[in-house]
């Protein structure tokens, strides 16, 4: 083999190795959005940026995003030929991303409402937690110990982690999502994150409105990204 064809099947093989961009959609209650965000940010990956995506199912109950998958094949839905939607509700979930790694450039795992066990090991190789959070007392209380379980995980994390609340299901017609703002940046003692509790959520500027395109989404494969694409831009730029 001359050298000039070395380099070229040199080329060709790494182009074909990745190393996956990790990316949980995690919170330790369910119904906060997750499904919904992990849908469209994985759509944003393979459609927008191009890339060979993974979706993880790793809900231990509901099993939403798969169900989704299954919903839009059914339906006549064409799904993206880079993305692959699979389920892996299983503890050794971070062994099974360690094996994708090399076979994705991103990653989207939807996990945490059914098992902390599972959001703690998605998040050991992860390299950016989203946890999606509607602006309402409950969910934000269920935040301290999301980031709690985060913080255990992280220091097992050999990966540069970054962790982002973002506000979904957000109703400018009321006075909830400022109200959950002010909460998140500014909290109560106890009701924070940090060594005491009073230190503000890294809350990301883009927020995920209560539209009806979001909540009619489930079962199809929508191409209008809307503001999950500004908050991919938003993140990728930090």
């Amino acid at each position: 083999m001359n050298e000039l064809t070395r380099h070229k099947t040199l080329a060709k093989t790494t182009a074909d190795v990745w190393d996956a961009f990790v990316i949980v959609i995690g919170m330790l209650k369910g119904g906060t959005g997750k499904t919904t965000s992990a849908w469209f940010i994985a759509l944003y990956y393979a459609i927008v940026l191009g890339l060979p995506t993974l979706l993880l199912d790793a809900d231990a109950t509901s099993q939403s995003a798969y169900d989704w998958f299954k919903v839009a094949a059914s339906a006549g839905f064409e799904i993206p030929s880079n993305l692959v939607i699979e389920r892996y509700p299983f503890d050794d979930i971070a062994e099974y991303i360690r094996d994708k790694r090399a076979e994705f450039a991103a990653i989207v795992i939807d996990v945490g409402g059914g098992s902390a066990k599972l959001f703690h090991e998605a998040v050991t190789e992860a390299n950016r937690l989203i946890v999606p959070v509607a602006p309402t007392k409950i969910e934000r209380r269920k935040l301290v110990a999301t980031f709690d379980e985060a913080e255990r995980a992280a220091a097992r994390n050999t990966r540069d982690i970054t962790a982002h609340v973002v506000m979904v299901k957000a109703d400018d017609r009321t006075s909830l999502p400022r109200t959950a703002k002010d909460k998140l940046l500014q909290p109560e003692k106890g009701e924070g994150i940090g060594p005491d509790r009073d230190e503000p959520f890294p809350l990301a500027d883009t927020v995920i409105h209560a539209w009806v395109h979001y909540m009619e989404a489930f079962g199809e494969i929508p191409t209008d990204l809307s503001e999950y694409t500004a908050l991919m831009k938003e993140l990728n730029a930090a």
